[in-house]
């Protein structure tokens, strides 16, 4: 596969702190939700003109190349459209019946669905251990229910999610064996969404089957929907289709490039028509039959649609497999999805038995989805979305604000170097003085709550997130499942001290280099040189040359390829981080030489008790540092 340009390089670091994750698209809570919404029209040339117009306004938004879309109504298919551009590059127009998106973390419902039905003839139960089907993976008290509805407690990777070429994820049973997420939180205890767990649930069905997954699921689920036009292969078989390329924008035009290959191909290897996902939308709301065919029977789809989890109450949960992603006062299930380049929506009304499927081939789709979905709900259902400015905040709210306020950081990554990635979900809470609790990413804007109850609460007026509430009870804050909860970060785990301590570690370690030489040609001649650099300013000024190397190192091997971190890290950056653990027996090193020249009467007879305190502070930085690399993980990521 040829190497990314930088462009789609820069992109795709950003894309992939999502990548598979669905998108967090809910409503006001359920209590304040509207009920008993009317039918709505039928889907007519009039509502398939406002449609496509919602899906081209989108793209014309957020600089989309292309889109797949597809929408049923009742059982049958009322539209199908291709917009823009399949290859750019070529002039390929999409064509919703023969051009292949791929819906990434989509392609975890027919998993789950291959699950259900594993329960209906007896191969499977849902109250099943991990371990009853797989060994060698870390699943205590692990079932299939707590894999379908995210509850098993793994934590998430990144590393290992893509690969570079298709040979890799060839052998996906053992990767995904070898690099297998822990299991940080006893299963049941919250919801955490997972690529891998759901990878799992992909390994029972081949094993429990006897057969590969993606064979299975052509034959038990694809053939029956006449869904011709969909896989899980990689690459995608020319008798399957063409699929699309992804597209980034570039001002007057568009680079494309080749979809990335999945490394744990059951979380979101699927490709797919719009078409052929009407088939699958139909089949869930009609109970599980198509046509002639039945994949599923009607209690069990039932089952997997309705709330089976959630974090509280008042926050959208899930289901099995389906996240519930209420709206406007309506009932919506389904899953949405993100890879490098394509974002994918499938969306069903169960009230009003309708489903809407959208993909985009551009990394601004991610976006556009949120609104074509609301413009859907509030065109065509007559919903209304956004918050409800008519909110008064909850009695004795500033008595509270205090336990309320903090800063919080996701427990999405706990025991790999990529908890610095959790930098960048870190939330700030803080109340304003009219009464609304106020929240932001780091880097990102405010946006404001009102408290509906204590520790509940829904959007405030200038709230455009798209989440249904937020609860914060027990140093947690809790968004729409399957998020995972946001822990409050002690004093010195918050983003201003541990950046302060870099900083200040940082500048005290390298300022040997430019304070002894300056020193030293100062006191030069008549030996005094000599005197001068001791084994203790010897041994710290090795550090301070080690950690510039160390730290030059590891930037550069990531400059040089910054994809590392995502599809594996590559003998050069193994060896530059390897340098931390030289680093770290240097400065004990260069800790016991100073301790001990500082003791001795003849030699600390050459070091001034400025000098004495300038070394120690120099060596509590190199401590200072090398705990941190300990705190976020990155001293074991070389191993």
């Amino acid at each position: 596969m040829r190497r990314r340009t930088a462009v789609a390089a820069l992109v795709c670091i950003v894309l992939v702190l999502q990548a598979f994750t669905p998108l967090a698209l809910a409503a006001e809570p359920t209590a304040l939700e509207q009920s008993g919404a009317s039918a709505p029209p039928a889907f007519d040339d009039e509502a398939a003109s406002a449609f496509d117009a919602l899906v081209e306004e989108a793209m014309a938004d957020y600089e989309i190349a292309g889109a797949s879309a597809s929408v049923v109504e009742g059982g049958e298919l009322v539209h199908a459209a291709g917009y823009g551009y399949a290859d750019a590059d070529t002039g390929e127009a999409v064509d919703p019946d023969e051009t292949l998106f791929r819906v990434g973390s989509v392609a975890k419902l027919p998993i789950w669905t291959a699950i259900v039905q594993g329960t209906e003839d007896g191969t499977l139960s849902l109250e099943d251990e991990v371990g009853d089907h797989v060994d060698g993976f870390e699943a205590e008290g692990v079932t299939l229910e707590h894999l379908g509805t995210h509850s098993a407690g793994y934590e998430d990777r990144l590393e290992g999610l893509f690969v570079r070429e298709y040979e890799e994820a060839a052998d996906w049973e053992a990767k995904l064996e070898r690099e297998m997420p822990r299991q940080v939180r006893p299963a049941g205890e919250t919801i955490a969404y997972s690529n891998h767990g759901s990878a799992l649930a992909g390994l029972v069905v081949q094993e429990a089957n006897g057969e590969p997954y993606e064979r299975y699921l052509e034959r038990e689920v694809f053939e029956p929907l006449e869904m011709t036009h969909t896989t899980f292969d990689q690459p995608v078989p020319d008798e399957v289709g063409t699929v699309s390329k992804g597209h980034v924008p570039l001002g007057d035009g568009y680079h494309t490039d080749e979809y990335v290959v999945v490394g744990v191909p059951p979380a979101g290897s699927m490709s797919a028509s719009a078409t052929d996902m009407a088939n699958f939308m139909s089949a869930t709301l009609e109970g599980g039959a198509f046509g002639d065919e039945r994949i599923l029977e009607s209690a069990s789809v039932d089952a997997m649609l309705e709330e089976r989890a959630s974090h509280h109450p008042s926050l959208n949960g899930v289901g099995y497999g389906y996240m519930q992603m209420d709206r406007g006062g309506e009932r919506i299930v389904g899953h949405t999805g993100g890879t490098e380049y394509f974002h994918t929506l499938l969306a069903l009304f169960p009230e009003h038995d309708t489903g809407v499927f959208v993909s985009f081939n551009s990394p601004g789709g991610t976006a556009a989805l949120v609104d074509v979905l609301d413009g859907f709900v509030e065109d065509h259902l007559g919903g209304s979305v956004g918050p409800d400015e008519t909110l008064e905040t909850h009695p004795g709210f500033e008595e509270r604000a205090d336990a309320y306020e903090g800063e919080y950081r996701t427990t999405r990554f706990v025991t790999t170097h990529e908890k610095l990635a959790g930098l960048g979900e870190t939330i700030t809470v803080s109340a304003t003085d009219d009464g609304l609790l106020e929240t932001s990413f780091l880097g990102g804007g405010a946006v404001t709550w009102v408290e509906i109850e204590p520790g509940v609460f829904a959007p405030g007026p200038d709230n455009d997130l798209f989440v249904s509430g937020l609860v914060i009870e027990d140093d947690r804050l809790y968004l729409d499942a399957p998020s995972p909860p946001y822990e409050r970060l002690s004093w010195y785990e918050r983003t201003s001290v541990q950046g302060g301590l870099f900083a200040l570690a940082l500048l005290a370690i390298v300022s040997p280099l430019f304070v002894w030489p300056v020193n030293a040609y100062r006191t030069r001649g008549d030996g005094r040189l000599r005197d001068f650099f001791t084994r203790a300013r010897v041994a710290v000024l090795a550090c301070s040359l080690l950690a510039v190397v160390y730290l030059g190192a590891v930037v550069g091997t990531l400059l040089v390829d910054p994809l590392q971190f995502i599809y594996g890290l590559t003998l050069p950056l193994r060896i530059a981080l390897g340098l931390a653990l030289v680093l770290t027996v240097a400065t004990v090193v260069a800790a016991v030489t100073t301790a001990l020249e500082l003791t001795g009467s003849h030699t600390a007879s050459r070091h001034s008790r400025l000098a004495r305190v300038y070394l120690v502070v120099v060596l509590l930085a190199f401590a200072t540092l090398l705990w941190q690399l300990e705190y976020w993980n990155v001293l074991r990521a070389a191993l």
